[in-house]
């Protein structure tokens, strides 16, 4: 028999855990957030699994905080598959992209307060298979508050190291991406990028869309879909190359040539900067190089040797801030733009 009191034994208490790989037991309330929060999570499991499956609504406010991707992944996983229905609201892509189109909610707030949602809609001709090929890349698309639709992984490196160095430049007026909330996707395809549009669009985002000179020309139904871009542009090239090492002076080339001639994946069979080699040759030099690692980032490498706005690839720079100019809020609105928010829904499999 005791005369402790129960806030005796709060007092007096202490859980003792000892996490992986260390073998020494502290105090529960010490561990880091993200243990907290697994531990929690671990009690709401316990809870409803002697409840049974499928008995319990689970809804959790950012279950990502302080958690590596593959942790939220798989508390996301587990709560779908073992809760009658499993509600979260979030803002990490690796959490939205566990559910289903139709089972996001898109949540957004404008400049006065209010609160709107949309539900992600795809077309009828978009097969399911171009979704999940790009689940990540939409997970951050929905997160987003407005979306570049790009036509290659050399296009998705480019735009934002244009923008790296637009930023950097004193003399332009301009907002970063980050900053802005614009994320840039990768349709992979001149021809795939107007598919996209009505895509984000029935979000409610400005989408805006940019790629060169099409192989083929669009079809009927496919040139109908860029009609939902907020601004679309097709450069006047038949490749990217052909964009960076025609609008790009022969003196950055030459910087960019001698910066990654070190490299130990220079591909050497495209020779290298000499002495003596014209403004032509310097041209064709930098475009078999950037020819020759294509996809590997050497796009992105030209762009961050140019040091201002005048260095920079013209059709890129002046779409990025024409997108600038179009998000900026008008000077008499009372904030600086809307907040975005993801809010996913999962069911059991026959739905809800």
């Amino acid at each position: 028999m005791s005369e402790l009191t129960r806030e005796h034994l709060r007092e007096v208490l202490r859980l003792f855990i000892a996490t992986q790989p260390g073998e020494h037991p502290v105090p529960f309330n010490r561990l880091s957030t993200g243990s907290l929060n697994l531990l929690v999570f671990a009690l709401l499991m316990y809870i409803a699994e002697l409840k049974g499956d499928h008995s319990v609504i689970f809804a959790m406010e950012e279950p990502e905080i302080a958690l590596p991707p593959h942790a939220q992944r798989r508390l996301v996983d587990f709560a779908v598959r073992h809760m009658g229905q499993t509600i979260v609201t979030s803002h990490s892509p690796y959490v939205i992209e566990r559910f289903e189109p139709d089972h996001i909610v898109v949540l957004d707030r404008d400049t006065a307060g209010a609160l709107t949602s949309s539900t992600v809609v795809l077309p009828d001709d978009f097969k399911a298979k171009q979704y999940r090929a790009r689940q990540r890349q939409f997970a951050e698309a929905v997160l987003a508050r407005a979306v570049v639709v790009v036509e290659g992984a050399t296009e998705a490196d480019v735009m934002p190291a244009v923008a790296d160095v637009l930023e950097q430049d004193p003399s332009v007026d301009y907002v970063h991406p980050d900053l802005a909330g614009v994320t840039f996707f990768d349709a992979e395809g001149d021809s795939s990028v107007p598919k996209y549009a009505p895509v984000f669009k029935v979000l409610g985002k400005p989408v805006y869309g940019i790629h060169d000179d099409p192989v083929r020309a669009f079809t009927d139904d496919v040139a109908a879909k860029t009609a939902d871009f907020t601004r679309y542009k097709v450069i006047p090239y038949g490749g990217v190359e052909d964009l960076l090492t025609q609008e790009i002076a022969p003196a950055v080339l030459r910087r960019f040539l001698v910066s990654v001639a070190q490299r130990p994946d220079y591909p050497t069979k495209c020779g290298s900067l000499r002495d003596g080699m014209d403004e032509q040759a310097v041209r064709k030099l930098a475009w078999d190089v950037l020819k020759g690692r294509k996809g590997d980032g050497y796009g992105a490498l030209l762009i961050a040797t140019c040091t201002s706005r005048a260095e920079l690839p013209d059709s890129f720079a002046e779409f990025l801030l024409q997108v600038d100019r179009d998000l900026r809020p008008p000077t008499d609105a009372p904030g600086a733009g809307a907040s975005t928010d993801a809010a996913g829904v999962g069911d059991e499999p026959d739905g809800y």
